[in-house]
């Protein structure tokens, strides 16, 4: 039987949540790959934690699972694939690439069954936590995939970066419940941000209001972990970017209409950062907050 931990693990993308996944898999044992389209955040990283510049994709065919950590699934295919739908580089037959990414899930399935015709196999575990979790290894991981062998490969990489994995289903299964997740919540946060600018301007304050929704039925994990800190406290460094947190929703919003019914807070929640996003651009998503507060 090959021995697959082994191999090296490559690692695709290095940014504010990349960096410590990749680094957390370092620390499991294995030897880690690592690339980013920017040389020199590649060189950086490798450096930090431990890891192996690999500054062209090439360098990743030995490596049995590469994991991606990308903003888009359109980024993910473009990454591994040509116009024409054809591997980039001559990995090897089997390899498991691992879609951490918040991606698409029709985009995903697409992906997959690209890299499949050309012998390889892909995995979609997308992350849940922010970027605390993310250096902790803490992070939750919604794992979909159509070969067992392939998830058997991807889960003792993955398990070095988590503290939960659930499996959810078939290829691309990972990637909607995803953006599901984020649209609650982003409906959470909207509406928790609505309550305070409401309350503000009635009188309330702000620090008394996320204490009273963290004793009562308006608690959630916004409540607890972004209003106060990042919203009342000012801090406005949750470490998720609205761009992507507005993403993850109209992914959502898509794939309600591909179900065939309507969505009308999903379409709302969309609505809301859009605006936001349009006024802010690639800011923390909680500055959302002093946008809606302005209005």
């Amino acid at each position: 039987m090959t021995d697959h931990t082994a191999h090296p693990v490559g690692f695709i993308g290095l940014g504010v949540m990349g960096a410590p996944m990749a680094a957390n898999i370092v620390r499991s044992g294995r030897r880690v790959l690592v690339h980013d389209v920017d040389a020199e955040v590649t060189a950086r990283v490798a450096a930090d934690i431990g890891a192996v510049p690999a500054v062209e994709l090439s360098e990743l065919t030995e490596c049995s699972v590469v994991v991606l950590m990308l903003p888009t699934s359109a980024v993910v295919r473009s990454a591994l694939l040509d116009e024409g739908g054809r591997p980039r580089v001559a990995f090897e037959g089997g390899t498991v690439f691992v879609d951490m990414s918040s991606s698409d899930p029709t985009e995903t399935v697409e992906t997959g069954g690209l890299l499949r015709e050309a012998g390889l196999r892909m995995v979609d575990a997308p992350v849940s936590g922010a970027r605390e979790r993310a250096i902790a290894g803490t992070l939750s991981i919604m794992l979909g995939t159509d070969d067992e062998s392939a998830a058997d490969l991807a889960v003792p990489v993955i398990e070095a970066m988590s503290s939960a994995i659930f499996r959810t289903g078939k290829l691309g299964t990972g990637h909607a419940m995803k953006a599901l997740n984020n649209f609650v919540a982003a409906a959470a946060f909207t509406a928790a941000a609505e309550a305070l600018v409401a309350g503000g301007r009635f009188g309330l304050v702000p620090a008394v209001m996320v204490d009273v929704l963290n004793a009562s039925t308006g608690q959630s994990f916004v409540t607890q972990h972004v209003m106060g800190p990042h919203i009342v406290e000012g801090a406005y460094a949750s470490g998720f970017a609205l761009p992507l947190f507005t993403k993850d929703v109209r992914i959502a919003e898509r794939l309600q209409r591909a179900m065939g019914h309507t969505s009308p807070v999903c379409d709302a929640v969309a609505a809301t950062m859009g605006d936001a996003l349009e006024a802010l651009g690639p800011v923390d998503h909680t500055r959302a907050h002093e946008f809606w507060s302005t209005r």
